[in-house]
């Protein structure tokens, strides 16, 4: 029993602690624009740059938090572990005394998975100090560096300012130049080209800390994934993701989980937090108050129940990234559900949405819409109204389809509460059993995709056998609006020049994914096997596009909402339910049902 115990930590810890790597990163571009005047506006923009600079350099300075802080005596926790069936390993320390990245110091090293406990107690570290880039400027070569930094060139009189300012830019400057005048630059490009003028180029590189992937879940050997789940004081455990890309709300989505929660101590969250580290990004996981001091806050109640994974905003690459990296913070929760960062739950949402999945009938039902604004819940989480979007709207945008904005309204009583059957997913609410995670994940190599990631769902989803639902009833909302102080959070878009060929690629992948073959080396095909459609014999993929009318060659789409408003997918698609319950059998559902032409 004591070699097993020590086993299973040992496995446990190197699970949960995969050494970082570094890479060397330099912006690449480039511009024809030249511009060398001095005036007032530059002047401005270069002081500026300054105080951005001295405000990120000073929080790379502070003094780190120690990383073996002692943890907080008993009486500081507010609510004793409940006892647990079948669920992770209790809290154990992140990582041993010296882990660090690959070939640089212990100052570097961030753990895949960090325990919310680890970072409300002061137990993480310094977690953004250690994400944030060491950049540091190369010996002067000769050459030019193309292309302004601003809409004229910066320019100062000394080297170490030029550099500052460069710092204070980060992606968008390259490097500095000093032209014959022995004046400085700002320039955007990072290679080195010839000049007849003698320039002098000195290039800036960064180290980054790359975090890798959390380590997904595996299922116990010869498991049936169906049995798959865990309990806490014996109720059904539900594990939440939360992808949030530099969202200020990412908090208060997190603390509606757990306090409109009816059973919270079954909750688990995993939030993928993408945040430019130094830039003043809203941490997820935060308190107004320490919890050594007020352990009664929400989030220090439920610390351990709270699974965070942290990169670099500037390494992100659009909502598949940080989706698919949530996807791997599960560990075998009989429910999972998905939420954006902006979002509020209903009072009681954890006993209703299992409640309505029940009503289903259905094992393999994924609810799913996109939610209702925030302003049909109150401060409560009551309902103002019992009505539910559903999702049935769609048209062509480019080589994909993309969902709509859909009808809102209330489901008959003669459905006795169940959810009501329709075509299409949204990534902004959905609640299924946990064994869509195992056999459906997130795609991990669609880079900066947007229009594509739902059909690209929906269509794995519906060929491995899931069928897709609305809510009977909303139960998680969504904020539309502006954030705090009327802004919007930034988008990965912000990223784009970066990665500016990898949209298409991705496009190009998904298309081939979903049985529309594409030439050799024009997409990624990494793993691309894993993260393919199902090959349910009752569920060509065929089917799915003539069901509902969708033609990739033509580009055009039949209106579903007439038939999916007036319950006619539901009514005719349900009578063909599996008597176990594992799903709606296709072999019985003419492909002409809906659509006599498409």
């Amino acid at each position: 029993l004591a070699l097993m115990l020590i086993g299973a930590i040992s496995f446990y810890w190197e699970a949960n602690n995969p050494k970082n790597t570094t890479t060397e990163a330099t912006s690449d571009v480039t511009s024809s624009s030249s511009g060398k005047s001095l005036d007032a506006k530059a002047a401005d923009a270069a002081q500026w740059a300054r105080n951005i600079h001295k405000r990120r350099r000073s929080a790379a300075h502070a003094p780190a938090a120690q990383a073996k802080a002692a943890p907080p005596s008993a009486s500081v926790v507010a609510a004793p572990p409940s006892p647990r069936e079948g669920v992770a390993p209790p809290h154990t320390p992140l990582a041993p005394a010296g882990a660090k990245a690959t070939g640089d110091d212990d100052s570097s090293y961030v753990p895949s998975v960090i325990s919310g406990y680890d970072l409300l107690y002061g137990l993480a570290g310094d977690v953004e100090k250690k994400l944030m880039p060491r950049c540091k400027f190369e010996e002067a070569e000769a050459g030019y560096l193309a292309g302004c930094t601003t809409d004229n060139c910066l320019r100062f009189a000394s080297l170490e300012q030029a550099k500052e300012a460069c710092l204070a830019i980060g992606d968008g400057c390259g490097g500095v130049i000093q032209d014959m005048s022995g004046q400085f630059e700002t320039r955007s490009g990072s290679t080195v080209q010839a000049s007849a003028s003698g320039e002098k180029a000195f290039r800036r590189v960064c180290k980054f800390t790359v975090v890798p992937p959390p380590p997904a879940y595996a299922p116990p050997p010869g498991m049936d994934l169906d049995d798959l789940g865990t309990k806490v004081s014996g109720r059904p455990t539900v594990y939440v993701s939360v992808a949030s890309y530099r969202d200020s709300r990412c908090t208060g989505t997190i603390n509606s989980i757990f306090e409109r929660a009816q059973y919270p101590d079954r909750v688990f969250v995993g939030v993928v937090q993408q945040n430019s580290p130094g830039s003043g990004d809203s941490e997820c996981v935060q308190v107004p108050t320490p919890c050594s001091a007020m352990s009664s806050q929400t989030l220090c109640r439920f610390a351990k129940q709270i699974r965070v994974h942290m990169v670099q905003a500037e390494e992100s690459l659009g909502p598949t990234f940080g989706r698919h990296r949530a996807d791997r913070l599960y560990r075998g929760e009989t429910y999972a559900m998905q939420v954006d960062a902006h979002s509020t739950l209903l009072k009681n949402w954890d006993s209703e949405a299992i409640s309505q999945h029940n009503k289903t009938n259905n094992h393999y039902a994924v609810m799913t819409n996109y939610p209702s604004d925030v302003t049909a819940v109150d401060s409560t989480g009551t309902a103002k109204w019992d009505s539910t979007p559903m999702m049935c709207a769609s048209h062509f945008e480019g080589e994909m389809l993309r969902f709509d904005s859909n009808p809102e309204q209330r489901v008959p009583s003669r459905l006795h509460g169940s959810p009501v059957l329709q075509p299409f997913w949204g990534a902004g609410a959905s609640f299924a059993r946990g064994h869509r995670i195992v056999r459906v994940p997130y795609d991990c190599c669609l880079s900066m995709m947007f229009t594509g990631e739902e059909i690209g769902m929906a269509t794995r989803m519906w060929t491995h056998g899931y069928d897709l639902y609305t809510f009977h009833h909303s139960v998680i909302y969504h904020q539309y609006g502006p954030g705090p102080g009327g802004k919007r959070p930034p988008m990965f878009w912000e990223n784009g020049f970066k990665h500016q060929k990898d949209a298409d690629k991705s496009v190009r992948r998904l298309k081939h994914v979903m049985g529309f073959a594409q030439p050799p080396g024009t997409y990624e095909d990494k793993d691309i096997e894993k993260y393919s459609l199902g090959t349910k014999a009752d569920r060509p993929i065929e089917k799915y596009w003539r069901l509902f009318g969708i033609n990739f060659k033509t580009k055009r789409v039949q209106d579903n909402c007439p038939i999916v408003t007036s319950f006619q997918v539901h009514d005719k698609l349900t009578m063909h339910l599996r008597p176990n319950g594992k799903g709606i059998d296709y072999e019985k559902v003419r492909p002409d049902l809906f659509h006599a032409s498409y």
